[in-house]
């Protein structure tokens, strides 16, 4: 489970990032998951930011799980 947790943190982290980076310097086109979106259109920024922040919350619930389960068993 902390695995699949893990892995959904880089993903959500590496699109927002993503997005953050072909808003402001206009890289990466056609990379991100916000720009195929047609209804973000204008909430780019605020998308990209939640999907960064999203992701570095599941990467704390992850470590908060490894953590439980080193605990546990130590």
């Amino acid at each position: 489970m902390k695995k699949l947790l893990e892995f959904a943190s880089l993903v959500l982290v590496l699109q927002g990032a993503a997005g953050l980076v072909h808003h402001f310097f206009g890289w990466l086109e056609g990379w991100g998951l916000v720009q195929r979106l047609g209804f973000l259109t204008g909430l780019e920024i605020y998308a990209s930011l939640v999907l960064v922040v999203l992701g570095i919350a599941v990467g704390g619930l992850a470590e908060r799980l490894r953590g439980g389960v080193a605990s546990a068993s130590g």
